[in-house]
This record gives C-alpha cells, sequence and structure tokens, in this order.
C-alpha cells in the first residue's frame, strides 16, 4: 500500500469497527475483574469457616497472580508469533478477533459456573485451570489487536480517533458489569440471626449474565472483522525480526519504559478498585446498588471529555493533558483516604472527581502506546508494532496480577468468605474503607510522576514525526526501503548504498541520548542532507 493512501482519513466504519471489537474484550473483561474474586469469595467459598477462607483467598490470591505472570510471558511470545506469521486472505491480525474471540467467550462463561460441593482442593484446581485458560486465549486476542490500528493508519490524528473509539467502546464494555449486574446478580435471603433479609450474591444469576455476555462478545468480534481494514502490509524482513533483538532495543527507549510502567499502573488501579468497591458497597455502605452509581461517576466525566479531547490535545499536549488530570485524581483520593466518608452520596462526588483526572490519560493510553512504538522505529529503523505492542501489554499484565492482590489483602483485614456481607467485624468494615481509597492513592501518585517524567510532551512528540516522516520518505523516495517505510537494512544493502546511507544518517540525527531520547531537531543536522540541509 503506498504512503499516500495510507494518510487518508479512515471511513466511520473503521472506527465503529475498531471500537466494538474493545467492547467484545471488555464486557468480559470488566465482569471478570469486578465479579471474579467475589464470586471465588461468596459463591465457591459461601461454606467455609474462619480458617478455611483464609487458605482459601490466599490460595486465589497465588492462582491470579500466577495466571496473571504468565500471561504477561505469553505477551511478548504471541506479538512475536504475529509479527512472524505469514499474512493471510484477511490480513495479518484482523483474522485473530474471529478465531480467537469466540474460544475467549466461552472460557468467559465457563470460570462462573457454580459446581455446588466442591472441597477445598477441587476449589483451587477448578479456579487455577478456567482462569490460566481465559488469560491465554485473551492474550491471543488482544496482542494482535492492539497491533491492528497500526496497520490501519500511521496518521497521528487517526490514530488518535481510533484510541478514542476504543475507549469507547471498552467503556460501553464495561457498562453491564459496573452497572447492570448490581441489579441483576444478588437475591435476597432471610437471616435467621438478625431477622431481616440480606442481599447476596446469586451464582446461577451471574453466569446466566455471563453467558449473555458471551454471545454479545462473539456479536462483536463478528462485526469488528467485517468493519475494519488492514490498509498496508507487513515486507518479509520486518516479519522475520528477531524477538531478543527487539526486546533489547525497547527497554533501551525512555518513552516505551515510562510508558509502560504508566500503563501498568493504569490498569492495576482500574482493575484493583473495580474488585474491591464491590465489597466496599456491600460491607461498609451495605448499599448493592452503590456500585451501579460508582461506575457512572467514574465514566461519566470520560464521555464529557470525548467531543473535546482532540482540541485539548492539540492545544496542550496528550502528556500534559494526562499530567493535569492525574493532579486532579491524586488530590481527590488524598481527600477520599484521610477523610473517612459516612455519606455514600458524598463518596460518589469524589469518585467523579477521581474519574474526571484519570479520565483523559484512560482515553489516550493507546494513542500513547502507539506514540512510543513510532519512537521506536525512530530509534532503531524497524517497524515492530506486534512485538511493541505485546511489551507494552506485558507490563499491563503485571499491573493486572498488581490487582489480584485482593483477596489476600481482604484476608489481612479479617473478612470471613463464609460470615456473608452482614457477617464481618467492625476492624474488617474499616479495613476495606482503606483498602478502596489508600491502595488507589498510592498508584495515582506514582502514575502521575511517571507522566512528569515522561520525555515526548507536545514540542518533542512534533519532533518525532517530522524526523520519523523524513526517514519514511527517505526509504520510500530511495527506491530501496521496504513498503511500510521501516529502514532496517537487509543483506542486499551495503553501507554505502542510497537507502542505507540515507536512512542512517536520518537515525544519527535521532540517535539516543544519555536519557533514552533523541536530541532536539535544531541541533542535528544529517550527513546525508544536501548542503548540510536539516531534517
Amino acid at each position: 500500500m503506498m504512503r499516500g493512501d495510507m494518510e487518508k482519513k479512515l471511513k466511520l466504519g473503521s472506527y465503529v469497527g475498531y471500537g466494538i471489537a474493545d467492547l467484545g474484550n471488555n464486557i468480559a473483561f470488566a465482569a471478570v475483574g469486578a465479579y471474579l474474586p467475589a464470586f471465588y469469595s461468596d459463591v465457591l467459598g459461601a461454606d467455609f469457616d474462619a480458617t478455611t477462607s483464609a487458605v482459601w483467598l490466599t490460595a486465589v490470591t497465588v492462582i491470579m497472580v500466577i495466571a496473571r505472570i504468565w500471561d504477561a510471558i505469553n505477551d511478548p511470545i504471541m506479538g512475536w508469533l504475529a509479527q512472524r506469521a505469514k499474512p493471510t486472505k484477511w490480513g495479518k491480525f484482523r483474522h485473530y478477533l474471529l478465531f480467537g474471540g469466540i474460544p475467549l467467550a466461552l472460557s468467559a462463561v465457563l470460570m462462573f459456573a457454580p459446581i455446588p460441593g466442591m472441597s477445598l482442593a477441587e476449589c483451587i484446581v477448578f479456579a487455577f485451570f478456567t482462569y490460566i485458560a481465559y488469560g491465554m486465549i485473551y492474550t491471543v486476542v488482544l496482542v494482535p489487536y492492539g497491533s491492528l490500528a497500526t496497520v490501519m493508519t500511521r496518521n497521528e490524528n487517526e490514530r488518535s480517533r481510533l484510541s478514542v473509539a476504543r475507549s469507547i467502546g471498552g467503556g460501553i464494555g464495561g457498562v453491564p458489569a459496573g452497572i447492570l449486574f448490581p441489579l441483576l446478580v444478588y437475591s435476597s435471603v432471610y437471616n435467621a440471626e438478625d431477622g431481616k433479609y440480606v442481599d447476596v450474591l446469586d451464582g446461577e444469576k451471574l453466569v446466566i449474565c455471563m453467558a449473555v455476555i458471551a454471545v454479545i462478545m462473539i456479536v462483536s468480534y463478528s462485526v469488528a472483522f467485517a468493519f475494519t481494514k488492514e490498509n498496508y502490509a507487513y515486507p518479509h524482513a520486518v516479519q522475520q525480526t528477531s524477538l531478543r533483538k527487539a526486546l533489547k532495543s525497547l527497554v533501551k527507549n525512555k518513552p516505551f519504559v515510562i510508558m509502560s510502567l504508566a500503563g501498568m499502573l493504569l490498569i492495576a488501579s482500574s482493575m484493583y478498585i473495580s474488585s474491591i468497591n464491590v465489597y466496599l458497597a456491600n460491607v461498609y455502605y451495605r448499599k448493592p446498588l452503590l456500585m451501579t452509581f460508582v461506575t457512572i461517576a467514574t465514566y461519566a466525566p470520560m464521555v464529557i471529555m470525548i467531543p473535546f479531547t482532540e482540541k485539548i490535545i492539540k492545544k496542550i499536549g496528550k502528556k500534559e493533558m494526562c499530567v493535569y488530570g492525574l493532579i486532579l485524581s491524586v488530590a481527590a483520593t488524598l481527600v477520599m483516604s484521610v477523610w473517612r466518608i459516612p455519606d455514600p452520596w458524598v463518596y460518589l462526588v469524589f469518585c467523579f472527581l477521581q474519574g474526571s483526572g484519570v479520565g483523559f490519560f484512560t482515553l489516550e493510553i493507546w494513542a500513547l502506546a502507539m506514540d512510543v512504538i513510532d519512537c521506536h522505529e525512530l530509534m532503531t529503523g524497524r517497524r515492530e508494532e506486534a512485538i511493541g505492542y505485546a511489551a507494552f501489554t506485558f507490563m499491563r499484565k503485571i499491573g493486572q496480577a498488581i490487582a489480584a492482590i485482593v483477596p489476600y489483602l481482604l484476608a489481612v483485614v479479617g473478612y470471613v468468605t463464609g460470615s456473608g456481607y452482614g457477617g464481618q467485624t467492625q476492624e474488617a468494615v474499616d479495613g476495606i474503607y482503606l483498602l478502596a481509597t489508600v491502595v488507589p492513592l498510592i498508584m495515582f501518585a506514582l502514575m502521575l510522576l511517571l507522566m512528569i517524567l515522561y520525555p515526548l510532551g507536545k514540542r518533542r512528540d512534533g519532533e518525532m514525526r517530522a524526523r520519523l516522516a523524513a526517514l519514511r520518505a527517505c526509504a520510500e523516495s530511495c527506491g530501496g526501503g521496504s513498503r511500510d517505510g521501516a529502514t532496517e537494512r537487509t543483506e542486499a544493502e551495503e553501507p554505502g548504498t542510497d537507502v542505507a546511507g540515507q536512512a542512517d544518517s536520518i537515525r544519527r540525527t535521532a540517535g539516543e541520548e544519555p536519557d533514552g531520547v533523541f536530541p532536539p531537531v535544531g541541533g542535528a543536522r544529517a550527513a546525508g542532507g544536501a548542503d548540510g540541509e536539516e531534517v
């Protein structure tokens, strides 16, 4: 595909297709993040005594951490396999949506199968195999999906729109777990001890809801497959890239490392808050429906921001927008931590402020990920989207492993699975509030620090794009480069050839400084440029 074709504006169907794929991803992901720990503790562990409950919650944490670390290891491997695989008649990445999406939907239902009468050992084996299977299949879908955007367009604005479309799709996908599940998955049972009815998580209702979600996932992936299109193909040289070589160069890429750590904390905070808020609503505030309003308060700011995001980015830049937003999130969460808010409606106000701040970062995280992968191309001359995206998602899986500590922390504060929401000690009730506020505060503060250190602000991002355009133009104009604009030297290219010489010259101007970022444009000249012309 020629460069001019790559730069044209994508059609509406492309945005819809790309966004609806993440609806399919997130509709299960949100349900798993919010309700799987509760399913393990309050359905599978409903009959456990205090001692068995502590062992079970600890085992759940270990299973989740092991599974997510294993997923993280799988991500770069999956990226490498997708990178090297020969394109099919549907393209290089698009077909994974269809062939991986159906097994993923089925595995999501299997995790929530409420098998009665299982012993502790049987619960551990069941959770271990079903959860790991879900995570591995999720990797098969997610890594190629993330790489798909980079072969749909190279235009910065189009990529930002795709990132927003993905955020919209993911946000819609979070609606069932965040808003509808609290209305659908609980049943009232009579408590003989106090003569009152209490709400408990109903395993049968939960698995029915997951079955409906599985159908929606399959439909979403089918629509995404039909509506998206890969607009440029990988050359053989890029397909045969070295995994070790690519990962080694990514570690040296400062913007990539910082953004990967920030992305790790973003997913960790999102999943952790979703999980712990189930217990905050049911145990601390004793209002299961509060989860519905917390979700609305958290995601409503992002919906409000969407029409203004592109204008704000053009005005102040992606990095700057994220930094200002995270300052607001840190401030709001600090107040929530220091002031133990007694009124759930006041708590919702601070959830709105918290979500308003981190919402900017959530909307732009995928555009920022593509930026640092572009930076990798500038620094190395190689386009390795699948491996770069897989390495980025590797860190996000580590973030998921961090979020998986919720069951263990519940055991630490004294939560007993067999006692129900209303039978917890005051120590456990107070501990749950601290877990719901102090831990997110630490995560938001670390995210803010990382975004302050992130070097690709508005000015440097513009410089990077100018140099990357020159690098790609050099490869195309000299007639020896790859069709995607990457200019990695092949065995046929000797140092004296036009392509190799001019591309190396441009990359030398973009070479790493001690901090791993290219120097300012004004101070660098290409040795191969005409009469010392700046590039």
